[in-house]
């Protein structure tokens, strides 16, 4: 079965959706140690809080490899080739990505993989592997920023009050959001096919499909980070701290506590 652009997009919000779970659940344990710290430590304080530092350290690791997994996936969907099989090219099935979106072999290889204990390449080796056209080459990451916020002022098709676009090592990182489907399209477009550049990650929200699913959600259900008790906490920031990390192939080493609220 072909996968139609509908399931694309919602598999992408299924991927968007991982990963704000992952970034949520650091914020969550953040809370917690935060909290610890903020009593008077007893020993058996002490010990939960290097109970949890522990499972923190572990789940690092763990979640580290899948936010690049992730980011394989959404690179892929800009890319137009995504659910294609990294060992046969055949197209991994529907009910597959449906579970797994993130999946880069379908059920069959991924059995002859794990039966022989075979590793795919890094995703983060993927993504960089494609290089900038000879007119950017020599840009830094601000300068690329730069130009191609030009191009896009200069198409006019696109809003820009939220989007927000960040340019490491040649790979483009499209963050905040736009207004609809269409607009998120005409901008991976604008910057693949007319700019030439090959390395999109795309985590952009798309606005009518928040705000349709703001009004389907019950009353009193509205997501707490960024307010309230989560206000210290700042997901981009964290992400971005992410990205840096996978830049410089180093371990993310998420804070003990968060960083203070600004005044």
């Amino acid at each position: 079965m072909l996968m139609s652009e509908q399931d694309k997009m919602r598999l992408r919000e299924k991927l968007l959706d991982q990963r704000q779970e992952i970034f949520e659940q650091y914020q969550r344990f953040e809370f917690d140690l935060q909290a610890l710290g903020e009593r008077d430590i007893e020993m058996e304080d002490e010990a939960q809080k290097a109970d949890e530092i522990s499972l923190l350290d572990q789940l690092v690791e763990r979640d580290m490899d899948k936010l690049e997994e992730i980011d394989l996936a959404l690179f892929r969907i800009a890319a137009g080739n995504y659910g294609t099989c990294e060992s046969c090219l055949k197209p991994i099935s529907l009910e597959r990505l449906e579970a797994l979106p993130a999946s880069r072999l379908c059920r069959m290889c991924a059995r002859k993989y794990d039966e022989k204990l075979k590793k795919l390449p890094r995703a983060w080796e993927i993504i960089t592997r494609a290089e900038l056209p000879d007119e950017y080459k020599n840009l830094g990451n601000k300068e690329l920023q730069m130009v191609i916020l030009e191009n896009i002022r200069n198409d006019g098709r696109i809003d820009l009050n939220e989007l927000e676009i960040y340019c490491r090592s040649g790979v483009v990182y499209l963050e905040g959001g736009v207004p609809n489907e269409n607009e998120r399209q005409i901008l991976i477009r604008l910057l693949s096919d007319v700019m030439g550049l090959a390395s999109i990650i795309d985590h952009l929200k798309i606005r009518e499909l928040m705000w349709g699913q703001e009004d389907l959600s019950p009353a009193g259900e509205t997501a707490v980070l960024g307010t309230g008790e989560y206000s210290a906490y700042n997901i981009d920031k964290i992400s971005d701290d992410v990205i840096e990390s996978e830049e410089k192939e180093i371990l993310y080493d998420f804070p003990d506590r968060p960083p203070a609220e600004k005044e």
